[in-house]
């Protein structure tokens, strides 16, 4: 039997990551396998499990047969580096939002977080950042990754995994600022192979109208909607492209939230 995801430590593993690996193998629902010492991982990928997550000293990575990826703010971290910088043009998530200290967001597809770390360094400590991600692979690598925010003067990030639908289900009306969607768009002619890997293990659902309705209710402010410039995304969905820049790779448009 190959288990499609399993957990497993470092080859240079220690009891303290044998536990820790342990309990969150029982927490994510996944079998965790045993790795003798300095047995290479390519003697368990494709035999034993066609994934894993590998629990190392530098924290949690996911190998395949192909690459590996590990929790990084990526771009967010550059980001988050210019907000408030003289001559720095201020980042188009947070304006269309009209976010501010205190405020609360709910971030539909989370990925590895790097729209919502933006958002918690704006809000700040005193506001409130949900992200929800239904890939379990990349929940695990972002909920990990984002317990301790790498940036002072930031919200936590509070994780969830599950599809947005269910989690926006059970908040009441008007009870969030803003709700944001980046849903994965056409593969970019040039990406890194970390972006492959991030692809490759995200769920390619499209945000349907459904989503969108409850995103509204729950909003209070704006729901804000990300896309490929070459996709249909806001076609679809019967949005309004919003005209920022005629030679960015990304689309944009935001919604009021319902008054029902």
């Amino acid at each position: 039997m190959t288990f499609p995801l399993a957990v497993t430590v470092t080859a240079k593993q220690t009891g303290r990551y044998l536990v820790r690996a342990r309990e969150k193998a029982q927490a994510w629902g996944l079998p965790f396998l045993e790795r003798p010492r300095r047995t290479p991982l390519e003697e368990t990928l494709g035999t034993v499990a066609d994934a894993l997550l590998v629990l190392t000293g530098e924290g949690w990575k996911l190998h395949d047969a192909q690459d590996s990826l590990a929790f990084s703010p990526g771009m967010g971290a550059l980001r988050i580096k210019r907000l408030g910088m003289p001559g720095q043009p201020q980042d188009v998530l947070a304006r269309l939002c009209e976010l501010k200290a205190g405020d609360s967001v709910l971030d539909g597809t989370l990925g590895l977080g790097s729209d919502a770390l933006v958002c918690a360094k704006v809000v700040g400590p005193s506001g409130r950042v949900i992200g929800v991600e239904a890939s379990l692979p990349l929940y695990a690598l972002a909920s990990e990754g984002l317990k301790t925010p790498p940036f002072e003067d930031s919200a936590l990030i509070e994780v969830r995994h599950g599809h947005v639908l269910e989690v926006l289900e059970t908040l009441e009306s008007h009870s969030l600022d803003c709700v944001i969607f980046d849903p994965m768009f056409d593969l970019p002619k040039r990406s890194t192979p970390a972006f492959h890997m991030l692809r490759r293990y995200a769920l390619h659902e499209p945000l349907d109208e459904v989503t969108l309705a409850e995103a509204r209710r729950v909003a209070r402010r704006w729901v804000v909607v990300k896309g490929g410039r070459h996709g249909n995304e806001l076609t679809r969905l019967g949005l309004t492209e919003l005209k920022l820049s005629r030679f960015k790779p990304l689309v944009w448009a935001r919604v009021a939230p319902s008054t029902a």
